[in-house]
C-alpha cells in the first residue's frame, strides 16, 4: 500500500528528477565534506598512525609544510581509489614535493613496507620540462607534455587528478598534460625501469588506498581540495598476443668485467601445465625409435592423434618478435644502458644473446628485458640480476651453490619446479654452478629424438617458475653432460634418433645457453678463491677406445690449459667443477668418467696433477647420490652434490661406504660453499656443506681443519 501511494505521488518522470537531485546532493555533500576534512589536522596522520606534528600547519583552509624535514610524510584515512581530486598548490624555490594517491603498503621486500603510490609530482623546474620527475608527471613513470602553463615559485597553481580504473590523468592549470594507463605491457615496461618494480599491481585501484602529502624538502602549501568519488568502471582485458618472455633470462661465463646473457621470445606468458600427455613409450620401444631417422615419424609416434607439440603438457613455444636488453648497476638506476633491439627467429628457436663487457668487478647489475611484436608494440618486460666476480686482488667473502641431475618429469615441487631453488635462493649465493644433466633428452615424455623435441624440453624446464626465477637473478655457470648433449654416455660422432652429436653440441653451446667458443673457464672470485669450469663432452674419445695416453675426456688443449692455469694460480682454494667424477668411487659397471677403469690413465694423470697443487678441491655432477671422498693415493678431495630432486636419487646402495668416503647420502639435494675470514680478516676458511632439497644442512667440511656430519663433529 505504501509503495503504491509513493508511485501515485511520484510518477516515473518525476521520480527520475528526484533521484537525480538526491544524487547531486550526495555528491555535493561528499565533495564539500571532503573539502572541509582535507584542511583539518585530524584528517591526516603520520605513516605510522600517529598525530601529525607541528611541522605541518593547518590554517585558513590551507595545509602547509612549514618545517621541511620535520613534518614527515602524512597520509589520509582510506578513501575510494576511483576519484577526481582538484587542489591548489604553491611552493618556494628549490622545492621537491608532491601528492600521492592509490597509496598502500606492498610488503617488506618493497621499500620495507613503506607507503607507496602514484604521485602528482610538484617541483621547482622549467615549465617546458618533459622529465618523468618534473611537475605534473606521474612520478618516475610518465612525463608531462612540453607545452603547458606552470606558474613560478611563490604563485598558485591549480592541479587535478582523475583516476578511473586503469586510466590516469594529470591536469595543470586547467590543461590535461599527462596521461597513463596502469595495466598492459606498456605499463609493465614503465614499472620495470622504475623504482616501483616488484610492487604488485602498483598504480591499480585497491580497497584501502590512501592519499599522501610528502615532505621531501621545502615549504609547500595546499588548499581548495575538492574530492569526488567515481564509480569504478568495468575493467576490460587487454589484448596481448605476445611475444612474451616465459623463459626469462639466464647467464654464464661471468668474470670481473664481462658476462653473456640469454633470453627467448615465447608465444605464451607461462608454460602450459594442463596440456595433453605424451603417449607412453617404454625404454625398449625408445631404443628402437632411436634407430629411426625420420623426424616427423619420431614426433608423431609420441603425440596423441591430431595433437601438435604446442598442445602438450609443459609446452612453451617460441614466437618471433623484437627483444632488447638494458642494464644498470644496482643503486644507479638512472645510468641505465639500453642495447640495440634484436629480432628473434625460428632458426635459432627465437633466442637472443648479448655479451656485456666493460663491467665493474664485484658489482650487482640489474637487467631489464623488453619484448615487442614485429610492429614495435610492447608485449612484455621483466627484471633480472647478476653479479660480477670480485677483483682478483680483493679479499672478499663468497657464497656459492652447486647442483646437477634434475629434469621436468622428476621434479619434486609440482607446478613450481624443484624444491632446491627456493632453498638455494635463501642462501643467496654469489654464483651457482650447474654441473650438467640439466635436462634428459633420453628420458620419456617425450624422448627427445629430434631437435624440436629437444627445444621443447628446454623451454619446459626453464619455464617452471622456481627454476626460471632463480636463474633470472643469479650469476650462473652451466656445464653440459651426456643427457643434455645427446644421450647417455655419448661421445662425438654418435647419433640419437634424427639428431647428430654435432647438432646436440651446437644446440646447447650456441643456442639454448650463453655461448662461449671454448666451453671451459677459470675465474677468480676474489683473492682467495679461484673457480675452474671444465668441459667433458666436446673433446672426449669414445668410451670403447682402449685406455692409454691417447684416450681423453678433456682433450689435449683443455688439459694443457688446466695444468698451466693451476700452476699459475696464487689462490688459497682452487675449486674445480667437473661434469663427471674424477675421484669417485663410482659403480664398477660404469664406463664414462675418470673414476672408471676405462679412463684410468687420464684419471691417474689428473689426480697426480691436482695433488701437486695446494688447495685443489673437486666438485662434480653426474652422480645421483651425495658424497665427499678422498683419493687414497693422492689425497685429493672430491664432493658430489647429488641430484637436484628428491625423486631422482638412484644408483648407489645405502650403507655401501667405501674407504674413500668421508660422507655418503643416497638422497637428493645440493652443495653450498662459503669462503669466510677470521676475526683479523687475514685467514681464509672454506666451508663446504651438503643440503637436502629443502636446504637443511646434512654435512659440513671446513678447510683446512675439520668436518661435521649431521651436526656432529667426527
Amino acid at each position: 500500500m505504501q509503495r503504491e501511494c509513493f508511485r501515485r505521488r511520484y510518477p516515473e518522470h518525476r521520480l527520475k528528477v528526484l533521484l537525480g537531485k538526491i544524487c547531486f546532493l550526495v555528491i555535493f555533500c561528499s565533495a564539500s565534506t571532503a573539502q572541509d576534512d582535507w584542511a583539518e589536522r585530524d584528517f591526516w596522520q603520520t605513516t605510522d598512525g600517529k598525530q601529525v606534528s607541528d611541522g605541518w600547519e593547518f590554517k585558513d583552509g590551507a595545509v602547509a609544510l612549514v618545517k621541511p624535514g620535520q613534518g614527515g610524510n602524512i597520509v589520509s584515512r582510506p578513501l575510494p581509489s576511483n576519484f577526481e581530486l582538484s587542489f591548489s598548490w604553491k611552493i618556494q624555490k628549490g622545492v621537491n614535493g608532491g601528492l600521492k594517491y592509490r597509496v598502500r603498503r606492498f610488503g617488506t621486500t618493497i621499500f620495507d613496507s613503506n607507503y607507496l603510490g602514484l604521485e602528482y609530482q610538484i617541483l621547482d623546474n622549467p615549465a617546458d620540462s618533459t622529465s618523468n620527475t618534473s611537475t605534473a608527471s606521474i612520478y618516475d613513470l610518465v612525463g608531462p607534455k612540453k607545452e603547458k602553463t606552470l606558474h613560478p615559485p611563490g604563485q598558485w597553481n591549480q592541479a587535478k587528478i582523475v583516476a578511473l580504473g586503469d586510466s590516469i590523468e594529470h591536469y595543470l592549470n586547467g590543461e590535461l598534460v599527462t596521461t597513463g594507463t596502469t595495466s598492459g605491457a606498456a605499463w609493465d615496461t614503465l614499472i620495470a625501469f622504475s623504482k616501483f618494480y616488484g610492487a604488485r599491481d602498483f598504480g591499480r585501484s585497491g580497497d584501502q588506498d590512501r592519499f599522501m602529502l610528502t615532505d621531501h624538502g621545502g615549504v609547500t602549501i595546499y588548499k581548495d581540495f575538492v574530492f569526488k568519488p567515481l564509480n569504478a568502471p568495468d575493467l576490460k582485458a587487454i589484448d596481448n598476443e605476445g611475444p612474451f618472455l616465459a623463459n626469462a633470462s639466464r647467464n654464464s661465463w661471468a668474470d670481473q668485467s664481462s658476462i653473456v646473457l640469454w633470453t627467448r621470445t615465447t608465444s605464451r606468458p607461462e608454460i602450459l601445465l594442463d596440456g595433453k600427455p605424451f603417449k607412453s613409450i617404454s625404454n625398449g620401444q625408445a631404443s628402437e625409435l632411436a634407430k629411426l631417422k625420420d623426424p616427423s615419424k619420431l614426433e608423431q609416434l609420441q603425440l596423441p592423434d591430431g595433437a601438435g607439440l604446442d598442445e602438450m603438457t609443459g609446452a612453451c613455444p617460441g614466437k618471433a618478435g623484437r627483444v632488447r636488453l638494458s642494464y644498470f648497476q644496482e643503486e644507479h638506476r638512472k645510468d641505465v644502458k639500453s642495447l640495440e633491439w634484436i629480432t628473434t627467429q625460428a632458426a635459432n628457436d627465437f633466442t637472443a644473446q648479448w655479451k656485456l663487457e666493460g663491467l665493474k668487478p664485484g658489482v650487482t647489475y640489474i637487467t631489464i628485458l623488453e619484448a615487442q611484436n614485429l610492429d614495435g608494440s610492447p608485449t612484455a618486460a621483466i627484471r633480472g640480476a647478476f653479479k660480477t666476480a670480485p677483483a682478483e686482488s680483493e679479499s672478499s667473502p663468497v657464497k656459492f651453490c652447486i647442483t646437477t641431475c634434475h629434469d621436468f618429469i622428476r621434479r619434486d615441487d609440482g607446478p613450481n619446479g624443484h624444491k632446491i631453488y627456493p632453498a638455494m635462493k635463501a642462501i643467496a649465493p654469489d654464483f651457482i654452478v650447474h654441473a650438467g644433466d640439466i635436462e634428459y633428452y633420453d628420458k620419456p615424455d617425450p624422448w627427445a629424438l629430434t631437435v624440436p623435441l629437444m627445444r621443447f624440453k628446454w623451454g619446459r624446464i626453464f619455464g617452471l617458475p622456481s627454476n626460471r626465477d632463480f636463474y633470472n637473478h643469479t650469476t650462473s655457470y652451466f656445464i653440459k653432460d651426456d643427457h643434455d648433449t645427446l644421450a647417455n654416455d655419448c661421445w662425438p660422432g654418435q647419433t640419437y634418433g634424427a639428431v647428430t652429436f654435432a647438432e646436440g653440441k651446437k644446440l646447447f653451446n650456441e643456442e639454448q645457453f650463453p655461448s662461449k667458443p671454448e666451453r671451459y673457464q677459470t675465474v677468480h672470485w676474489g683473492k682467495e678463491l679461484q673457480l675452474w669450469i671444465l668441459e667433458g663432452r666436446d673433446y672426449r674419445s669414445p668410451n670403447t677406445l682402449a685406455d692409454g695416453p691417447e684416450k681423453t675426456i678433456l682433450g689435449s688443449q683443455q688439459k694443457a690449459w688446466l695444468s698451466k692455469s693451476l700452476q699459475e694460480s696464487k689462490a688459497t682454494y682452487k675449486l674445480i667443477c667437473t661434469p663427471t667424477p674424477i675421484v669417485g668411487p663410482d659403480r664398477d659397471n660404469k664406463k664414462d668418467n675418470h673414476a672408471n677403469a676405462v679412463f684410468e690413465h687420464e684419471g691417474n694423470e689428473l689426480r697426480q696433477m691436482f695433488s701437486k697443487v695446494p688447495g685443489v678441491i673437486l666438485c662434480c655432477g653426474d652422480r645421483h647420490w651425495q658424497y665427499a671422498s678422498v683419493d687414497e693415493v693422492t689425497k685429493v678431495w672430491e664432493f658430489g652434490c647429488g641430484p637436484g630432486s628428491e625423486n631422482h636419487e638412484l644408483g648407489w646402495k645405502v650403507g655401501d661406504t667405501r674407504p674413500e668416503h668421508r660422507f655418503l647420502r643416497v638422497q637428493g639435494g645440493f652443495l653450498s660453499g662459503e669462503l669466510t675470514y677470521d676475526a683479523t680478516g687475514s685467514i681464509p676458511r672454506l666451508t663446504i656443506r651438503h643440503h637436502d632439497v629443502t636446504g637443511k644442512q646434512v654435512s659440513e667440511f671446513a678447510f683446512p681443519e675439520s668436518f661435521k656430519i649431521d651436526g656432529l663433529q667426527r
